[in-house]
């Protein structure tokens, strides 16, 4: 891309009218694959959904998507569709479980996990096209450090950590939350514990790593919940259908729901989980076209 056409895409940015609602993104992230972060992304969308919010989920996994195997979806397209030109964001569109509306991603693509900027900056143009219809965007990211994982999670609304009491993921977490301090001056995280065997358990979790991050990034989390560990999950997986659809009664959805309201009710009451401030804050998609990767 020229530095005219970049110029000629930002101009555009700032002369198109804004939409008058505005999503709130949710970028859901981990230190390293096997927690349960898509499931926890499904999951949170349905329990959403469930409360009358409008919610696309983004399988942003790229080249490595899985949730339209997890919902037991067939996309006749996908993002790798859009970003060729031969199809439109709204006509890969997928309808999901409890009324949510899934973006697909393609698995196994190699050429979309390391996406362009001007491939990047065309699927960000026409997500916002569908903002103004939006209440809640989750972003089911790829696990790690990444530079197309970072830019999810940097230019997120809020970032939704998952970890489980495995110390490898704590060790992982931690990692994460100290690349997007010390690059990005993030300074606002959301902690999930996730697989815990008890409230207690989940609460140390979220002790353990605040710990570290308050003594050595001076950054405090928010702790906003656990999920326990249920075998109900591991079923519905198997089933194809998210744990609140398959087992709506589970103790790992109950616990879901919880997560859900938490989050909501802060968007109705306009107040963040933590320091971020989200109505005030720059656009989603202003924010991912500014990003720039550092070292």
């Amino acid at each position: 891309m020229t530095m005219d056409q970049a110029s000629s895409l930002r101009r555009i940015v700032h002369e198109t009218s804004l939409p008058t609602r505005k999503a709130r993104v949710l970028s859901v992230t981990s230190g390293k694959g096997g927690v349960g972060k898509t499931n926890v992304s499904i999951n949170l969308a349905c329990a959403l959904a469930e409360k009358g919010r409008q919610v696309y989920l983004l399988d942003a996994d790229l080249g490595l998507a899985n949730i339209d195997v997890l919902l037991n979806l067939t996309p006749a397209y996908t993002i790798e569709h859009v970003l060729s030109g031969e199809k439109h964001l709204r006509e890969i569109v997928v309808d999901g479980p409890s009324n949510i509306k899934v973006l697909p991603s393609s698995s196994g693509v190699v050429e979309l996990a390391d996406l362009g900027e001007e491939d990047q900056q065309r699927l960000i143009f026409m997500l916002e096209e569908l903002e103004d219809s939006i209440d809640y965007l989750i972003i089911d990211t790829g696990a790690g450090i990444s530079s197309g994982v970072l830019r999810f999670n940097v230019s997120a609304d809020e970032v939704l950590l998952v970890a489980t009491p495995d110390p490898s993921s704590l060790t992982d977490a931690y990692s994460t939350i100290k690349v997007m301090v010390n690059r990005y001056n993030v300074r606002s995280f959301n902690l999930i514990a996730n697989s815990v065997s008890s409230q207690e358990e989940g609460r140390s979790v979220f002790e353990r790593l605040q710990k570290v991050t308050r003594d050595f990034l001076q950054v405090e989390l928010n702790y906003l919940g656990f999920i326990p560990r249920d075998t109900d999950l591991a079923k519905s997986v198997r089933m194809q259908k998210p744990l609140l659809e398959a087992f709506p009664q589970s103790p790992a959805a109950k616990s879901i729901r919880a997560l859900a309201h938490r989050l909501d009710q802060s968007t109705l009451s306009n107040t963040p989980l933590s320091d971020a401030s989200f109505e005030d804050a720059p656009r989603f998609w202003e924010r991912f076209l500014q990003w720039k990767e550092r070292k």
